[in-house]
């Protein structure tokens, strides 16, 4: 495994928020896999920016996966019964990736069975609104000032 290298901007917001965390990160998370999930033959492969799941063990170092470096079965062993963060990342928090923060919810559930889920969305510009809405589903909103656009 080599050291991830954020390529573009939503790449350094994720890179930015998972370097103040204790867990290791997985990178576009495929949902809506028929092998997992019981999905209907026509459902379409989604992916997820990235899970975080939180290291048990405090000795651990925590780690970035890229969607190469796993299968659905390693996933589903490592989600299920865990408590997860599921992040979208966009440069303006907007209606969009609330949807997909929403949807990616129910869809990772379905098909990874993880104990809790905390949906986070990182973002470098908030909007007021947008932030209520976020705060009312318990949604996390992260906006992250990153100097290198």
């Amino acid at each position: 495994m080599e050291k991830w290298k954020p390529k573009n901007f939503e790449d350094k917001l994720l890179y930015q928020y998972w370097s103040t965390s204790k867990g290791s990160l997985f990178l576009e998370v495929p949902i809506g896999n028929r092998g997992l999930g019981n999905w209907p033959l026509e459902s379409k492969i989604r992916r997820i920016d990235g899970i975080i799941v939180s290291s048990e063990k405090d000795y651990e170092e925590p780690k970035v996966f890229n969607s190469k470096e796993y299968t659905l079965n390693e996933l589903l062993n490592l989600f299920q019964k865990k408590t997860v963060e599921l992040i979208e990342v966009k440069k303006n928090l907007n209606r969009l990736v609330i949807g997909q923060v929403i949807a990616g919810m129910d869809m990772f559930e379905r098909q990874y069975q993880a104990n809790i889920i905390v949906p986070v969305i990182l973002c470098q510009n908030g909007d007021p609104a947008l932030e209520w809405v976020c705060r009312k589903r318990n949604i996390k909103v992260q906006i992250i000032r990153c100097t290198n656009s």
